[in-house]
C-alpha cells in the first residue's frame, strides 16, 4: 500500500510518521491453523534492539507504556523460556503476517516477533513445482520444469484450476499460503 508515492512500510523503517492514516483494506482469511505451540523454544531473537526513538514511536502510535527487555536479556542462550507457536496461514493479497505476530503480541500483551516465514505458494505458483537454485546454476534440465508449471501442467496446478473458479467471487485473492 502507497502513499504519496511511498509504500507504508518505509514510513515505519524510517520511524516517521504516516502523512494520512492507513485505508482499511479488506482481506481473505481462508485458513489459519496453529500447526505447534512452545513453552520453551529455540527461535532466534531479534539481532538489533529498537533505539529509543523507535520504542518512543511506537507507544505514541499505541497511546500506551510499553515494557521493552535489553538485547541482553533476549538473546542469553539458545532456549527461551515463555510461548512461541508455528501457524500455517492461507490468505490473500495485502495480507501482511508480520502484523498479524505483532497484533497478537500487543493482545497478549508480549513482544511477539516473527522468526521465520515460508511462503509455499503465490498465485500459480507452488513451493513443490519451484526449481533449486542449484539446477539452475549446474545447468540441470530444469528447462522442462519451468515451461510445464508456466504451462499450468506441474503437480498442483490440476487441483489448483478448481481452487481459481471459487477465488473468482474475490478478485483480490491470490490463494497466498505463509
Amino acid at each position: 500500500m502507497r502513499i504519496e508515492g511511498k509504500r507504508a512500510y518505509e514510513y515505519a523503517r524510517l520511524g516517521k510518521e504516516l502523512p494520512r492514516e492507513l485505508e482499511k483494506r479488506l482481506v481473505k482469511v481462508a485458513n489459519l491453523e496453529l500447526i505447534e505451540w512452545y513453552d520453551q523454544h529455540s527461535f532466534p531473537a531479534p539481532l538489533d534492539e529498537a533505539s529509543e526513538e523507535e520504542k518512543s514511536f511506537e507507544q505514541k502510535i499505541l497511546k500506551r507504556k510499553l515494557q521493552y527487555k535489553t538485547l541482553e536479556e533476549t538473546t542469553k542462550s539458545v532456549q527461551t523460556d515463555g510461548p512461541a507457536c508455528k501457524l500455517r496461514m492461507t490468505v490473500s493479497g495485502g495480507f501482511y503476517v508480520r502484523s498479524l505476530c505483532y497484533d497478537l503480541g500487543l493482545k497478549l500483551d508480549s513482544g511477539a516477533y516473527m522468526a521465520e516465514l515460508a511462503r509455499t505458494r503465490q498465485g500459480d505458483f507452488r513451493l513443490e513445482d519451484s526449481v533449486p537454485w542449484e539446477e539452475l546454476v549446474e545447468g540441470g534440465a530444469w528447462e522442462d520444469k519451468v515451461v510445464r508449471v508456466l504451462k499450468g501442467e506441474a503437480s498442483g496446478n490440476k487441483d489448483q484450476k478448481t481452487e481459481k473458479k471459487d477465488e473468482k467471487a474475490d478478485p483480490k485473492s491470490d490463494g497466498e499460503e505463509s
